[in-house]
């Protein structure tokens, strides 16, 4: 879930208020985006399917710069006939969506008080596993479970959402990072190399990136090799895509 699904003050705001409500239904245009039929797939198949490894996260945007929060004001709801459900947005323009029946969200629609065409969305897939949990086991089920998804689960019109993964990126102030595991009664320690030209994904434009190391699961290491990362380096995992888009 993202960091505005998480804040307990996100779903206490004027927008989930009742007495709020007429309020913000005024302003808010009913399919001003486009229709979350297709989103809910995808959503819901990642929950059932993905064996918790993935967690969805969604930035709106300014739709000319996406380094940019969206308009000051900016309200977000999914609506139906029935239905009317506010969508908590933080000041970084972060928000979480529910996922719903097949029935409830055949023709919910998003809403939004913005102009068509002056809000842009970016859908990033990213690790629920922390640092300090991964290892190659891992690494391998994350890369299966996720070309799974996309080439078995997911319908067609759906898998463009979802990115083609081949492996984690570990990316941290410093570039020390080792696996380690036991044979028998001998430890083993393994330095990982920094892959010089893997920028780390969440680097600004013209920004240098923090070094970052890759493994694939390809790699000849048992299930039980474990990261191990630096101290206090703020290490931060990220999914390997196969062909990146810029965001």
């Amino acid at each position: 879930a993202s960091a505005a699904a998480d804040d307990p003050q996100a779903g206490s705001g004027p927008a989930a208020a009742p007495v709020a409500l007429p309020a913000v239904q005024s302003d808010v245009k009913r399919g001003a985006s486009f229709p979350y039929k297709r989103l809910n797939e995808l959503l819901s198949k990642l929950r059932t399917e993905g064996e918790g490894l993935f967690v969805s996260r969604f930035v709106l945007t300014d739709a000319k710069d996406s380094s940019k929060p969206p308009p000051a004001g900016t309200k977000l709801a999914l609506m139906s006939d029935d239905d009317y459900i506010p969508i908590p947005i933080d000041d970084k323009g972060r928000f979480d969506l529910p996922t719903f029946s097949e029935r409830q969200a055949k023709d919910m629609d998003f809403g939004t008080n913005v102009p068509k065409g002056e809000l842009g969305v970016r859908l990033s897939i990213d690790l629920a596993t922390p640092p300090e949990m991964l290892d190659m086991a891992t690494v391998r089920r994350i890369v299966t479970v996720g070309q799974r998804l996309r080439t078995e689960l997911l319908p067609w019109y759906v898998r463009w959402m979802f990115p083609q993964i081949d492996g984690v990126i570990a990316c941290s102030d410093a570039p020390q990072w080792t696996l380690d595991w036991s044979e028998g009664a001998q430890r083993w320690r393994l330095p990982l190399p920094a892959e010089a030209q893997q920028r780390e994904p969440e680097t600004p434009k013209g920004k240098p990136s923090r070094a970052c190391t890759v493994l694939t699961g390809q790699e000849q290491w048992p299930d039980a090799a474990l990261l191990q990362t630096p101290p206090g380096a703020n290490t931060k995992l990220y999914v390997k895509l196969r062909n990146p888009r810029a965001s």
